[in-house]
């Protein structure tokens, strides 16, 4: 038997060498998402995909070997809940993430589900690749849950490391 990847892990060696939180979410962010959606799926041919979760359907416009691509707005803008992101993040082991946006009070239910969506992440150990308009730490600095949010902020920091990424998908 021939042994062809000598237990070298690629998609890792991918990883570490990409920005995995970008700012600003912008056309240029965009781009290198598109790019690592293509490094990290091996180019392989990308079409949308839809869950089933206690009979709602999830969209997620873009996944290929693993890892899918969604906007800001597909997850966290929409009545999801706990299942929904717990189902997503035991289906990929890597999701790109565009177009997070600055929250405020205004966007609290979002702020929450997007706590909701990064506690599942963190938890199944998926890798996350975003785009956001600002630095985790000033994405939501008040209004209800903004103290809340600072765990998520210390995941999100956690989540760029390498020893996170190293650790594998547990979804």
């Amino acid at each position: 038997m021939l042994e062809l990847d000598a237990g070298i892990d690629y998609r890792l060696d991918r990883l570490k060498a990409m920005d995995v939180y970008m700012t600003p979410a912008n056309a240029d962010t965009e781009a290198r998402l598109d790019e690592d959606f293509l490094s990290l799926s091996i180019g392989a041919h990308a079409a949308p995909v839809t869950l089933q979760v206690q009979g709602r359907e999830i969209v997620i416009p873009k996944v290929a070997e693993g890892v899918a691509m969604v906007g800001f707005e597909d997850l966290c803008e929409k009545p999801l809940g706990p299942g929904d992101y717990l189902e997503i993040a035991a289906c990929f082991h890597t999701l790109v993430l565009k177009g997070i946006p600055k929250l405020g009070s205004e966007k609290r239910n979002e702020a929450k589900r997007f706590v909701t969506l990064i506690d599942a992440l963190y938890e199944a150990k998926v890798n996350l690749i975003c785009s956001a308009d600002a630095p985790a730490e000033t994405l939501y600095t008040e209004g209800d849950g903004a103290f809340e949010f600072e765990r998520t902020v210390s995941r999100l920091m956690e989540m760029q490391s390498t020893d996170y990424m190293a650790q594998p998908h547990s979804g």
